[in-house]
């Protein structure tokens, strides 16, 4: 993958095959990361108010808005404006 694509549902990106979604043939799914899609469909129905959430969560827990500096508003807020934009929420 020669320039990096962010997941269509979360964002997260997705800079190798290794993180991408699955389709119902087992073949790779490059739109989506593989904590969104598995097997040809999303692993959570969910809207994206809680998808912002979740993921701003994660950061939380995982240290990751501490290494980008940034608190949980600003990763909202962040998320506000690129979510819409991507495929599953168009």
């Amino acid at each position: 993958m020669s320039e990096t694509k962010f997941c269509q549902s979360c964002g997260m990106p997705l800079d190798s095959k290794d993180v991408c979604g699955t389709n119902q043939d087992g073949s790779i799914n490059e739109e989506y990361c593989i904590y969104c899609y598995k097997d040809g469909a999303f692993v959570d129905d969910c809207t994206m108010d809680e998808m912002i959430e979740g993921s701003v969560r994660h950061m939380k827990e995982s240290g990751m808005l501490k290494e980008q500096n940034k608190t949980e508003e600003e990763a909202r807020e962040f998320m506000y404006s690129f979510f819409p934009e991507l495929k599953r929420w168009k």
